[in-house]
């Protein structure tokens, strides 16, 4: 495991709660204190409890979950955490019925929640500057390795595969930069 991945213990240790997760997101999204989402007021903010604030100026209700990917859902922020931790830490990714048995939610609110991530990641294909790093790869089986009913008999190489091409801008963040397409060759 490389140093910049913290463990699932480590991970229960910091946010066993659901409250740990609620002050992480805050410091997180407010590093100098609470602002209202509606007028971006930070001066006249009044605090309730549960994490709820109200904005003395336009009279808003808010909390740090307000105009976030977790807004208007009941899943505590603990279990979000652990779910973005399993979306980001898992190889080949993580299916909604896996992440249901992981966090204890049913499998609906699991797809619920990996769709609100894959959201938040984002989907923009962004122009890519500078130096860019390209590489290809033929997906698909070997036909000598294949059933013979399955087989094409087309000839060699990559007859029968799908081509794969990934570019990625050098020194950007993996998760951010990384642009797929995939064409049947």
């Amino acid at each position: 495991m490389s140093k910049s991945t913290i463990s699932t213990f480590e991970l229960f240790q910091m946010f066993p709660d659901q409250e740990s997760a609620r002050v992480y997101f805050e410091a997180k999204r407010w590093p100098d204190g609470s602002v209202c989402p509606a007028c971006k007021e930070a001066k006249r903010i009044g605090t309730r409890k549960g994490g709820f604030y109200r904005c003395n100026a336009c009279l808003t209700d808010f909390t740090v979950r307000t105009g976030t990917i977790f807004e208007r859902s009941k899943v505590p922020l603990n279990k979000w955490l652990y779910a973005m931790y399993l979306l980001v830490t898992a190889r080949k990714g993580i299916s909604s019925l896996q992440l249901a048995k992981q966090i204890g939610v049913t499998q609906k609110t699991a797809w619920f929640l990996l769709q609100r991530l894959r959201e938040a990641c984002g989907n923009d294909p962004i122009e890519l500057a500078g130096i860019v790093e390209i590489d290809e790869a033929y997906v698909g089986g070997i036909e000598k390795n294949k059933h013979v009913i399955k087989r094409e008999g087309l000839g060699r190489g990559a007859v029968g595969k799908t081509a794969v091409i990934a570019g990625r801008e050098r020194g950007r963040s993996r998760l951010s930069n990384t642009i797929r397409h995939k064409w049947t060759a």
